[in-house]
């Protein structure tokens, strides 16, 4: 039988341990390693590539800051999930981005009540004026996969097209267009944060976790502000990317 198995090449110029490197990552991609697959162990892969233990812990420390592999203290080097991707520019609500991804959004319900908003959110969401808003708070999941927790609040004659719905698998945005609120645009936020115990618990991550943080204010064509909404995602299941051009 012939060995197909790609061999590292000490005369290139390129660095032992990135070549190892995409040889794992090949091995990903195809599906010969796949998602919750423990890799093998760094001697085995000492022994198979004939290189240094070094080589190899930095070949697979530079998939696990890719987010491809996880080391688990105990246990091994397990394979991750792919890491979903949202490109910026578009405004989609997380049910739309997930079955464009082919995934079965979903939700649990947390919390649902009329409350006065925080100032900071009434004077985005209400230019100021105190009034009472409609705050559902929810874990979204992607084929039962809790990803993020999303905080939102609505203004009460928005919150009205609501009353009916199912609020673990309602996407807001189309009942709006259903009831003729249209969206035009939204101004949107990124930042990092690290995962509070609480976050852990309900995403089933670890305390202090890394953890991207949207915060979204949502217009309507009239130009009214229809939604604010702040999501935290697991970082390790979601990232952003941005096209740049010049």
């Amino acid at each position: 039988m012939i060995d197909r198995e790609p061999r590292l090449d000490p005369t290139l110029p390129i660095p032992l341990y990135y070549q190892l490197k995409q040889i794992f990552d090949d091995k990903i991609k195809s599906g010969e390693w796949q998602a919750g697959q423990l890799i093998p162990t760094e001697t085995e892969l000492i022994q198979k590539y004939d290189v240094s233990r070094t080589t190899v812990r930095e070949g697979i420390t530079a998939l696990v800051n890719e987010g491809k592999l996880q080391k688990k203290q105990g246990v091994g080097t397990i394979v991750c999930a792919p890491k979903m991707e949202e490109r910026l520019g578009r405004l989609t609500g997380f049910a739309e981005e997930m079955i464009s991804k082919g995934l079965k959004p979903g939700a649990k319900l947390l919390e649902k009540k009329e409350i006065a908003p925080p100032p900071a959110v009434a004077e985005r969401l209400l230019g100021g004026k105190e009034d009472q808003v409609l705050y559902i708070k929810r874990i979204r999941l992607a084929n039962n996969e809790p990803i993020a927790i999303e905080s939102s609040y609505w203004p009460k004659e928005i919150a009205k097209y609501f009353n009916d719905s199912d609020l673990e698998t309602i996407a807001f945005y189309s009942v709006l267009e259903k009831n003729k609120i249209y969206l035009k645009d939204a101004d949107e936020i990124i930042t990092a944060k690290n995962a509070t115990k609480q976050d852990a618990a309900l995403l089933g991550i670890h305390e202090r976790d890394p953890m991207l943080r949207m915060e979204r204010l949502t217009y309507s064509t009239l130009g009214h502000a229809i939604e604010f909404t702040t999501t935290v995602y697991r970082s390790d299941r979601y990232f952003y990317r941005v096209q740049l051009k010049r």
